[in-house]
């Protein structure tokens, strides 16, 4: 796992100073309103919990999560699963209501069962490009009690560029854990922001549907949503948006040559708080989320908590 934490280190060391997956990071009303920006984004996921080992078919391939070490069919095992992402991301307004969101990422994904190392894998994960429309919007004007609102409709595409086939140790690795799908996957997005004065309010959905690889696997099609309340402090200089909510993620059951594999897909839902600070031309994003409700299928590792930070420049103040 050293590796991309290595990698990381030198990519914020590069900067001249100092966020499936469509993160639904706020995209708002705020300082820099559309305007172009690029960032470096670390994004954390901890997975972890006990999976009864099944018994499986002869010939089936190795289902995603729990269920693929040597031990007898029935054994419990505890489970602990990494998910790392440090991507670059362009977000790019074309005129007053087109933007492109462009996210190149280099993730770690780490396995452990019972406390030993069972996958360790680096590498360039599938880039993504998202354009979203903005359908209605209403500019603040200089009343700071006026309503705004705005409304983004999107849709975009998962490139199958990174590894799908990489081993551990020797060993065969599950799906999941490896750093691309080998899949052309499509994403569609949904966002509603309201803000009165400094007190707003933000909704953002994001679906993916995912095709199959070249071996006839297909993750599950997922829908993810956050729902939020922000409050805007705004500076000459300086300006602060905390924010608290909830995230939620559903996920349908994996495929293999179009038949559903059972003890997969699920539903988590996080608490979520956050906060962006806004200094000249920089934005720096800070989310984090705990799990506190789940319901996941047998072969699932439940989640934990994630994280997502990142810092950004906006090419005009």
């Amino acid at each position: 796992m050293k590796h991309l934490v290595i990698a990381g280190a030198l990519l914020l060391g590069a900067l001249p100073a100092q966020a499936c997956d469509v993160c639904g990071l706020f995209l708002g009303v705020q300082p820099h309103d559309r305007t172009s920006s690029f960032g470096l984004f670390y994004r954390y996921r901890l997975l972890e919990g006990d999976i009864a080992s099944p018994a499986l078919a002869p010939g089936l391939r190795l289902l995603k999560h729990g269920g693929h070490s040597e031990a007898p069919a029935g054994t419990v095992e505890r489970y602990r699963e990494l998910y790392q992402v440090m991507e670059l991301r362009a977000d790019l307004w074309l005129g007053e209501r087109w933007n492109v969101m462009v996210q190149l990422p280099l993730v770690n994904n780490y396995q452990s069962i019972n406390g030993y190392s069972s996958a360790d894998l680096y590498g360039m994960s599938d880039p993504v490009v998202l354009g979203r429309y903005l359908v209605a919007n209403t500019k603040c004007g200089p009343d700071e009690d006026r309503t705004v609102h705005r409304f983004m409709l999107g849709g975009g595409v998962k490139l199958p560029l990174g590894r799908h086939d990489l081993d551990y140790r020797g060993e065969a690795v599950s799906p999941d854990l490896q750093p691309g799908s080998g899949s052309w996957d499509g994403l569609a997005t949904a966002e509603y922001i309201v803000r009165r004065g400094s007190l707003g309010a933000m909704v953002n959905t994001v679906g993916r549907f995912n095709g199959a690889d070249d071996q006839g696997y297909a993750r599950g099609h997922g829908l993810s949503s956050t729902a939020e309340l922000f409050l805007v402090r705004e500076g000459k200089k300086l300006s602060w948006a905390p924010s608290v909510g909830a995230y939620s993620e559903w996920l349908a059951h994996d495929r293999q040559d179009g038949e559903e594999l059972a003890g997969t897909g699920g539903s988590t839902v996080f608490a979520h708080v956050g906060s962006r600070v806004w200094w000249r031309s920089w934005v720096l994003t800070l989310y984090y989320q705990r799990a506190i409700s789940s319901s996941m299928g047998e072969l699932m590792v439940p989640n934990r908590e994630r994280l997502i930070t990142g810092i950004a420049y906006n090419l005009k103040t």
